[in-house]
């Protein structure tokens, strides 16, 4: 029997037992919720915002103890306006209304405590409205009627109001232990603590790459060959767009580029010379002898001592051929 290949999420999770790891995140996060702190989550993309989002709506009534807790996951397109946003949310809430004012309105009806995780924001800020959503939303959690966590690329912007903000990084070597036990249960295949480690190394911790180290190394059990080739193959053809390549993808790009036809080779492969140890120009040897007398010459024409010239003219001949022949014996 065929076992298939549980890496293939390319998209955030949505499946509660395969959310791994970020415990201090978590943490930092329920810590400013209980205080009705807004948040803003940030970091590069396929870094795990959205699937994060998602385990704090299906978990915050546990984690909060607010089982009559409304929670809501919204991402914004490209094309959606503040109005959108306001509407979508009195929709869940079966009320009506397309304005700020009317969701305070709503909120403030409502005996049950909502928490709206809002992802991509940053396609409000792209578009202009994205401070101003933010604001408005942020005002109306400090007044105690909206929990707000919110998700965007990139670095935290500038608002008018005050977020706490996590940025996530590469996961740590433990959750990537815990991701690949939650992906491999149920199949017949365990990676080794070394495969673990080489998953955490050649993808760089980041979870969208360490998803695809993680395909090809459950492949190669079945089919053999060099997993890690054939991921690095993987992300230089098809990286994770806008976020930065792992540094494994980049190892021996030197030495391809070294033996491509025509290529100049040099005896230190894949490394740059330091300039200061590259050889320096040849000069005709003619032009090496004229040397001596035209300095004589000129500390003739400046002191008038035709002594000192001469002897300066004749010791410098002499060194100059004393050093060439030195160089063609040696």
């Amino acid at each position: 029997m065929t076992i298939h290949n549980p890496f293939t999420e390319r998209s955030r999770i949505v499946e509660a037992s395969r959310f791994a790891g970020r415990w201090r995140e978590l943490s930092i996060i329920f810590d400013a919720i209980e205080s009705r702190r807004p948040v803003l989550v940030t970091g590069p993309p396929g870094i795990g915002k959205s699937s994060l989002l998602t385990h704090i709506v299906a978990s915050a009534a546990v984690n909060l103890e607010e089982p009559s807790l409304a929670a809501f996951y919204l991402a914004l397109h490209e094309q959606a306006t503040p109005d959108d946003v306001y509407h979508t949310v009195l929709q869940a809430l079966s009320e009506p209304g397309t304005t700020a004012a009317a969701l305070e309105v709503a909120l403030l009806q409502l005996d049950i405590p909502v928490l709206l995780c809002l992802d991509d924001v940053h396609r409000a800020f792209a578009a202009g409205w994205g401070g101003l959503l933010l604001d408005t939303l942020a005002r109306i959690a400090r007044d105690g009627l909206l929990i707000l966590v919110a998700a965007l690329e990139g670095d935290a912007p500038l608002t008018g109001e005050r977020f706490a903000v996590v940025r996530l990084g590469a996961f740590a070597p433990s959750e990537v232990r815990l991701l690949a036990e939650s992906y491999l249960e149920g199949t017949d295949v365990i990676f080794t603590p070394s495969e673990l480690r080489a998953l955490t190394d050649v993808s760089a911790g980041h979870p969208a790459y360490l998803q695809r180290a993680a395909y090809h190394l459950f492949e190669s059990r079945r089919n053999g060959g060099d997993w890690r080739a054939r991921f690095l193959a993987d992300v230089r053809n098809r990286p994770v767009p806008g976020a930065p390549l792992p540094p494994a993808a980049f190892e021996g790009e030197g030495e391809d580029e070294m033996m491509r036809p025509g290529a100049v080779t040099s005896s230190v492969t894949g490394l740059q010379r330091d300039p200061a140890h590259l050889p320096l120009p040849e000069l005709p040897r003619g032009l090496l002898l004229l040397v001596a007398p035209m300095a004589a010459m000129l500390l003739f024409l400046a002191t008038g001592n035709m002594t000192g010239a001469f002897l300066l003219a004749a010791f410098g001949c002499v060194v100059t051929a004393a050093w060439l022949y030195r160089r063609n014996i040696s």
